[in-house]
């Protein structure tokens, strides 16, 4: 006597292909899995089912801070870093270092505007990927990968994300009302904004946040003494970088926040 799916009406068919015998079973619900719908786990095999669900289950999991924390790879960081990289490429070696400066660099005052918000509004945001030598960028870099991966398993992808661009365009800010001539560039004001929310993390969380305020606020004085640096990019990122997460953690501790 022969089963519909092929096998003998004892032998065990895979549920998602019925036509399919299968001696393997899932390690969570005990169902037979065919090797096509086998998923390894850390121990033993689980359906794509099981695995569906636990990946569901795994990625909204709430820390202590209330963000819903973002496993794997820190993926916004790594894309930042790219987009950086693939700036610094197209501008030294298409445009001209002095070109590149010229068209995405953030002139304060711009034709008489803020910044240009006319016709060169973009400034704003170009400004943070342009770099004015390899040492400029490699050590921006750095430090965004420093605290990028720190931050962005902590807050999620899509906060993460909020918080650079907000600090980046907070740096632009801070240039275009505190800075009267020069032309600003370099990621270092979005970095500040990284800066200065994690420490109000370390704060909130009552680990060791004056390091970390140290590092930065040396940071920043230097910003006034040594030519060359935009504190006012600084100062403002770091403004905008605090703010930012201390509204984040407001939000997610009020009823909408908490049911997101």
């Amino acid at each position: 006597m022969t089963a519909s799916g092929g096998g003998t009406a004892m032998e065990p068919v895979c549920p998602r292909h019925p036509d399919r015998v299968s001696y393997v079973s899932c390690q969570r619900c005990g169902r037979p899995t065919c090797p096509e719908c086998q998923t390894p786990a850390p121990v033993g095999i689980i359906c794509v089912d099981c695995a569906r669900q636990a990946r569901q289950q795994s990625r909204s999991v709430v820390n202590r801070l209330g963000f819903t924390s973002a496993f794997g790879r820190p993926y916004v960081t790594y894309t930042i870093i790219g987009l950086n990289v693939a700036a610094y490429l197209y501008g030294t070696l298409v445009l001209g270092t002095q070109q590149w400066a010229a068209e995405w660099g953030l002139i304060p005052a711009l034709d008489g505007e803020l910044g240009g918000l006319g016709e060169e509004w973009y400034r704003w945001i170009t400004s943070g990927f342009l770099h004015f030598s390899l040492l400029h960028i490699g050590m921006n870099m750095l430090v965004l990968f420093q605290f990028g991966t720190q931050l962005e398993p902590i807050m999620g992808r899509v906060r993460f994300a909020a918080l650079y661009v907000v600090s980046l365009l907070g740096g632009s800010l801070a240039v275009e009302l505190l800075a009267s001539s020069g032309v600003h560039g370099g990621a270092s004001g979005a970095i500040f904004g990284l800066f200065a929310a994690y420490a109000v993390v370390l704060y909130k969380l009552k680990l060791n946040y004056q390091s970390v305020v140290t590092t930065g606020g040396l940071w920043l004085v230097l910003g006034f003494i040594v030519p060359g640096l935009s504190w006012q990019a600084h100062l403002g990122g770091a403004v905008a970088g605090a703010a930012t997460m201390l509204a984040m953690l407001h939000w997610v501790k009020s009823p909408q926040g908490a049911r997101r």
